[in-house]
């Protein structure tokens, strides 16, 4: 497994143990935000910038989407 691979995936692991916590208790904002930043290590990006920047709109409103699921659990 390629060290992105493996980067990517463990991005994966911590956003879904971020969203079993959703389930069972209400997140912190610091908690939310750190989930918010893993979300844009999936998408194979190093930040929120980096992935606005890909240009690719359907990505984009994806990530919009989760991102605010992500932090209006934390609300």
């Amino acid at each position: 497994m390629s060290a992105l691979s493996s980067d990517n995936f463990s991005a994966f692991a911590s956003l879904n143990r971020y969203f079993a916590l959703i389930e069972t208790s209400k997140p912190t904002r610091q908690q939310a935000e750190d989930a918010a930043a893993l979300l844009c290590r999936v998408y194979g990006a190093e930040s929120e910038e980096d992935l606005l920047l890909r240009g690719n709109p359907e990505l984009i409103d994806i990530y919009q989407e989760m991102k605010g699921k992500i932090l209006k659990a934390a609300m």
